[in-house]
C-alpha cells in the first residue's frame, strides 16, 4: 500500500484556514469585506475577549439567498468569480471563496440572513465545518455572522494568540483603516459591551481623521484629487508641518482595498523629500482607483500584496499626486493655486535621474551666456555703479541667478508665473534669526536661514537641471587641502559633480586637492572653508544612490552659502528675501524639511497669556 493519501475535507479546510485566518482580525477582515461587497452602508462589529470568544458582525447589505446558505461554507464557493479570466476584472474585496469555509472549520459559525425578496430570513449553524442547524428565522434585511470559540479545535494555533487587549487592538486598527477607505459606510465597533469607535458614514474622511488623530492633524491636511491615464488618486496628505517617525501612518488603498507596496512607499518618500525633516516620514491616506487589469491582487491569500503591470508609471503618478497636494497649500496667507506640473516633472526627473542631457541645447545655451557676458562687459561701468550704490547682501545672488535664467526660453521651472500678492507689515527680527511680519492680524515668523537656503537651493538646482554650468569665483590664493583617504576617494569619485556646481578643483598629489575656485554665490560664512564644510557634511551623511548624493550636495551647498542664524539683516534685505519667497513654487521648507514660516494668530497668543 502506498504512502500518499487524500486528505479529508475538514483537514483541507483547516490547512486553508492557516493561510486565511491567523488571528481574530482576519475573521473580521473577511466578513466585513463580504459586507462591503454586499452593498452595506452600515456595519456593526461586536467583539468579546479579543475575538477569541465572540465576533459578531451585522450589516444591512443585500443578504444571502436561501438556496445559497449551504454552499456558502463550502471551499471555493463564491458569487464573484466564474472563470480565471474574471480575475482581470475583479473589483470586489473577496473572490477566492475560502473565507467562510475556513472560519466554519475552526469555530462555531452562525449565519443569519435575509434578502429583499424573502418574507422570512434564514439561519444556518455550523461547527467544525459540519451543518448542525438550519431553519427559517425572523430578521431584518442584511446578514449577521456570529463566530464563537475561535480555534477551539486547533489548540496549536490558539496558544499563539496574544492577550485579549492586543488582539482587539489589531481589530480596531484594521476597522479604522477600513473606515478611511469607505467614509460613506457607517462603522460601529463594540468591545466587551462598550462602543469604542463609530463613524457617521457622511463621506468626509477629514472627520474620521479628527476622530482618530485629533484636531491639529485635521487642520493640517491637504486634499488629494489627482487623475492621469485612467488612474485616479484621492484622499488626504499631511502638509509640511506634519511628520512622523515611521511609516505606520502612511495608509494606501487600491480600489478601496488596504495594500502594502514598496514601489508606492518609495515614491512617497521621494515626494516628501525636502518637505519633512531628514529621517521623518510624511502622513497620507490615499486610495488609488484603476482598472483591474493594471494589477494583480492574487499574490497572497491575505490580498495585501499587489503587483503592478507598469511599476514605473504607477511610481511617477503616485509621486505627482502627493507633490501636487504639498505645493497647493497657502503661503503667508495667500492661497492662490497655480499649475505646478512642469516644476513637479522636473523635480521628479532630478530626484530619479531621468533628466536627459541635450548637447545641442547645452551648446546653444553656453553660446547665449557667452554672448550675453560680452554684451554686459561693454557696459561694465553701470554694473559697478549699481553694486556700489546697493549694499543689499542678496543683490549679487539676484544678479547671478537672473544672468543665468534670463537666457532660457522658459524660466518658470522654479518661479510662479504670477507672484503671490501679500500685504505685510514688517515688525522686526527676534533672536537675530526670526523675521516677524504681520498679515491681517496674524503674526508670521520667517526663519531667515531656512528661507534663504530654499531660495539658493532652487536656483542652484534649476541651473543644474537646465544644464547651466555654475560659474566659479576664483580664489585670490588657491587652497591645497590634505584629505583623509575616505575624503579623497569621495572627491575623486565625484569630481565632475563638484565642478558642475561651481568648484574649480584639481587633484594635487596623493590624498591632496587644490581648490582654485568656489561656486559664484555670496557667502556670509568664511568662503575659504566652504569646500571643507561641504565635504564634511557629505562624508557624514553618505548615501548609496548617486542621485541621493547629488541632491544632498546641492542642499549642502545652499545651506553653507545661506545667511545663518545670528546674522543681522537690513529691512531692505528682509524685503528682498520675502519677495523672492513669494515667487517660488515651493517656498514652504528648507531642503532639509525645516519650515520657512510659522504662523501665530491672536487666539494662539491669548492661550499663552492665560493663567
Amino acid at each position: 500500500m502506498g504512502n500518499i493519501v487524500l486528505l479529508d475535507d475538514l483537514t483541507i479546510n483547516k490547512i486553508a484556514a492557516g493561510e486565511v485566518i491567523e488571528r481574530p482580525v482576519n475573521v473580521v477582515k473577511e466578513v466585513v469585506e463580504n459586507s462591503i461587497d454586499a452593498g452595506a452602508n452600515k456595519i456593526v462589529i461586536e467583539i468579546k475577549k479579543g475575538g477569541k470568544q465572540l465576533i459578531k458582525i451585522i450589516d444591512n447589505g443585500k443578504g444571502i439567498q436561501r438556496d445559497d446558505m449551504d454552499i456558502a461554507i463550502e471551499r471555493h464557493a463564491t458569487s464573484k468569480l466564474r472563470k480565471i479570466e474574471d480575475l482581470e476584472k475583479i473589483y470586489t474585496m473577496g473572490f477566492r471563496g475560502e473565507a467562510l469555509a475556513s472560519i466554519a472549520s475552526i469555530s462555531k459559525l452562525t449565519i443569519i440572513s435575509k434578502t429583499a425578496n424573502d418574507e422570512f430570513g434564514n439561519k444556518l449553524v455550523a461547527e467544525a465545518g459540519d451543518i448542525i442547524e438550519k431553519e427559517e428565522f425572523g430578521t431584518q434585511l442584511g446578514t449577521t455572522i456570529i463566530v464563537e470559540n475561535l480555534f477551539y479545535n486547533v489548540p496549536v494555533r490558539y496558544k499563539f494568540l496574544k492577550q485579549d487587549a492586543t488582539e482587539f487592538k489589531y481589530i480596531k486598527d484594521w476597522v479604522q483603516k477600513e473606515a478611511f477607505s469607505n467614509p460613506s459606510i457607517s462603522f460601529k465597533l463594540i468591545n466587551d459591551g462598550n462602543t469604542v469607535f463609530q463613524t457617521s458614514g457622511n463621506g468626509k474622511i477629514e472627520d474620521i481623521v479628527y476622530q482618530i488623530y485629533g484636531k491639529e492633524l485635521k487642520e493640517n491636511l491637504v486634499k488629494v484629487n489627482y487623475e492621469e491615464d485612467s488612474i485616479k488618486i484621492t484622499g488626504v496628505v499631511g502638509n509640511t508641518r506634519i511628520a512622523r517617525d515611521s511609516r505606520k501612518d502612511q495608509i494606501i488603498f487600491l480600489n478601496k482595498r488596504n495594500i502594502r507596496n514598496q514601489i508606492l512607499s518609495n515614491s512617497a518618500d521621494q515626494a516628501f523629500k525636502g518637505s519633512v525633516g531628514i529621517g521623518k516620514y510624511g502622513f497620507f491616506i490615499l486610495n488609488l482607483e484603476m482598472p483591474a487589469n493594471f494589477y494583480d491582487i492574487n499574490v497572497h491569500p491575505t490580498k495585501m500584496e499587489v503587483r503592478f503591470e507598469d511599476e514605473n508609471k504607477i511610481y511617477k503618478i503616485f509621486y505627482h499626486a502627493i507633490k501636487s497636494a504639498i505645493l497647493s497649500k497657502d503661503f503667508l496667507g495667500n492661497n492662490e493655486n497655480e499649475q505646478n506640473e512642469k516644476y513637479i516633472t522636473n523635480e521628479f526627473d532630478f530626484l530619479t535621474n531621468h533628466f536627459i542631457e541635450n548637447k545641442d541645447f547645452n551648446s546653444k545655451l553656453n553660446n547665449n551666456i557667452f554672448n550675453q557676458s560680452n554684451k554686459q562687459g561693454k557696459d561694465d561701468s553701470s554694473l559697478h555703479i549699481n553694486k556700489k550704490e546697493n549694499n543689499n547682501y542678496f543683490s549679487k545672488i539676484a544678479y547671478n541667478a537672473n544672468k543665468s535664467m534670463n537666457v532660457l526660453e522658459d524660466n518658470d521651472l522654479i518661479y510662479r508665473k504670477t507672484q503671490r500678492e501679500v500685504n505685510y507689515k514688517y515688525i522686526g527680527i527676534i533672536f537675530r534669526t526670526f523675521i516677524i511680519i504681520e498679515i491681517e492680524n496674524e503674526l508670521y515668523l520667517i526663519d531667515q536661514h531656512a528661507a534663504h537656503e530654499r531660495l539658493l537651493y532652487e536656483q542652484i538646482k534649476d541651473n543644474y537641471k537646465n544644464h547651466i554650468s555654475s560659474n566659479s569665483q576664483m580664489m585670490l590664493i588657491p587652497e591645497v587641502y590634505n584629505l583623509t583617504h575616505k575624503e579623497f576617494e569621495f572627491v575623486k569619485q565625484n569630481l565632475e559633480m563638484f565642478k558642475t556646481y561651481g568648484f574649480d578643483l584639481e587633484i594635487f598629489g596623493e590624498n591632496a586637492v587644490k581648490v582654485n575656485g568656489i561656486p559664484d554665490i555670496e557667502y556670509r560664512s568664511k568662503s575659504k572653508n566652504i569646500f571643507l564644510e561641504i565635504l564634511d557634511e557629505m562624508i557624514t551623511n553618505e548615501r548609496v544612490s548617486l542621485k541621493d548624493v547629488e541632491e544632498r550636495f546641492v542642499a549642502t551647498v545652499a545651506c553653507k552659502a545661506a545667511v545663518k542664524a545670528n546674522m543681522d539683516l537690513t529691512q531692505e534685505e528682509v524685503d528682498y528675501l520675502i519677495q523672492n519667497l513669494l515667487k517660488l513654487k515651493n517656498p514652504y521648507t528648507c531642503p532639509h524639511g525645516r519650515p520657512t514660516t510659522i504662523k501665530l494668530n491672536e487666539k494662539d497668543l491669548k492661550k499663552l497669556t492665560m493663567f
